[in-house]
């Protein structure tokens, strides 16, 4: 299978989009035979030696001569690519000559290495099996900012970088060296428009590669694993960085009006520090709260279900958010030293400290429903009939680990809301009752805010089941 396979076969994704090749035609070279007039030798006359005009050797270059090893894994770097993944790929050649495949995994969904990262760790581990004679050469194949026009080969890591598949190799007892495969995006189209440094015919040679089907071309891989220490009070701090706010506000704001409109011009002032206070009436609303944290390198907004529930809490686990600067958090461990919780702490950037050092503290809980529909179903999944006063909660299958939960409640009590200036953004505070304890109706009873784009159904009664997906959110308490 060739690269131009890939194009003929597109994806169901692609059904809609063409994405051309562009074409490159080896050069009609034709060597004109010389023409060797019959040489007559007079016995009296010397006839100087005629010199026929040399035939010209095709130059070798001695680059693509090196690199065209690696074929294979520009052709699947070109193929990934039209499959809509851009992770850093890389090769490298064994003792006995042979080429495979190495690439970082993901083995679980809060941590990955960013283009940066991945290339950089990829070129360290090379190099030193290069130095150790493990290998012969190898190569990094990553999505950069190089465009031929003088632009470097820095990964691209942001929209409007993407230029290039940039090839980072080296080779025993040579200088490393760098080149690149400059694409553009038409519309929906991708145009490469091949490596500047080879020929047409041997553009060609690797565009026409063709690949093995079946073949595992990446047989060795190493799984990225998110960075974990235990603290001196015993607890466990891991590390994620892909984590975002996204679907927290799709719960204030309603999913679809969260993918359709534009509120920017509302919460992008919020951000800037106002030292007269004026954003402030902007950003407290009468259940809920916009938090800005302010710092010299990153400005971010939380919403905070406002909330006077309290629970005695033991903190086990803390998970931080790289890429938030790890002033972002989801704090987990047994609350009323009976159930477990995790919840993402919207007051992490100030308590830290307290967070990683005192694991025994009173919180304030509450949460955001992201979906909330009427509970009908009357049996558990083996049959069991549930009692009237049946309730429970179980971590979300599909947001594990954004303390997100899947639920069957009791709706004790609700009320109205509105949030932003013109109260455009309409919802309710619900009081859900998620444990059911009769010794004590608050044991597990939280209030949360669930905008009314994201409920499956109209009216609320008193004392009515309702299920769906809620984030808890929390602080500690004053």
């Amino acid at each position: 299978m060739g690269i131009l396979d890939f194009f003929k076969k597109k994806s169901s994704g692609q059904e809609n989009s063409s994405i051309p090749v562009q074409q490159y035609e080896a050069p009609n070279v034709e060597v004109a035979e010389p023409e060797i007039d019959e040489v007559i030798e007079e016995v009296v006359d010397i006839v100087p030696e005629v010199s026929l005009p040399p035939v010209e050797e095709k130059k070798v270059n001695e680059q693509f001569e090196k690199i065209k090893i690696y074929n294979d894994y520009i052709v699947h770097s070109i193929a990934f690519q039209l499959r809509g993944e851009y992770s850093p790929v890389s090769a490298f050649e064994n003792e006995n000559g042979e080429i495979e495949g190495f690439v970082y995994t993901v083995t679980e969904d809060t941590y990955a290495f960013s283009p940066e990262q991945a290339v950089t760790k990829m070129e360290e581990k090379f190099e030193t099996e290069l130095q150790e004679g493990k290998i012969k050469s190898y190569m990094v194949l990553y999505h950069s900012q190089f465009d031929g026009n003088g632009n470097d080969h820095s990964p691209a890591t942001q929209p409007g970088e993407f230029k290039a598949i940039s090839l980072s190799y080296h080779f025993k007892d040579e200088e490393k060296g760098q080149t690149g495969l400059p694409y553009i995006f038409e519309n929906e189209n991708i145009t490469y428009k091949g490596f500047s440094e080879f020929s047409h015919e041997e553009n060609n040679e690797i565009m026409n590669t063709q690949l093995i089907d079946g073949k595992n071309y990446f047989p060795h891989a190493e799984g990225i694993k998110a960075p974990e220490t235990t603290n001196e009070a015993g607890i466990i701090v891991r590390k994620s960085n892909v984590h975002n706010l996204a679907n927290i506000w799709g719960g204030i704001f309603g999913h679809e009006n969260f993918q359709t409109k534009d509120y920017s011009g509302y919460m992008n002032p919020l951000t800037v520090h106002d030292p007269s206070g004026e954003n402030k009436s902007k950003a407290e609303f009468e259940d809920v709260r916009f938090k800005t944290i302010f710092t010299e390198e990153f400005n971010t907004i939380l919403p905070e279900v406002k909330t006077d529930y309290t629970l005695d809490f033991e903190t086990r686990s803390v998970r931080e958010w790289e890429n938030a600067l790890d002033l972002h958090a989801i704090v987990a461990g047994p609350a009323r030293n009976t159930f477990g919780v995790w919840f993402f702490a919207t007051d992490y950037a100030e308590n830290k400290n307290t967070y990683l050092t005192q694991p025994h503290l009173k919180v304030n809980l509450s949460g955001i429903v992201f979906i909330l529909d009427v509970h009908t179903n009357t049996e558990l999944p083996d049959g069991t009939k549930m009692s009237e006063d049946f309730t429970t909660y179980a971590p979300s299958q599909d947001l594990p680990n954004y303390a997100c939960f899947d639920f069957i409640a009791e709706l004790v009590d609700f009320k109205e809301t509105e949030l932003l200036e013109d109260g455009s953004a309409k919802g309710y505070i619900l009081k859900l009752k998620l444990i059911t304890n009769e010794e004590n109706e608050d044991f597990f009873t939280i209030d949360a805010f669930v905008n009314k784009g994201n409920m499956r159904f109209e009216t609320l009664t008193k004392g009515m089941k309702v299920t769906g997906a809620l984030q808890l959110q929390g602080k500690i308490a004053e």
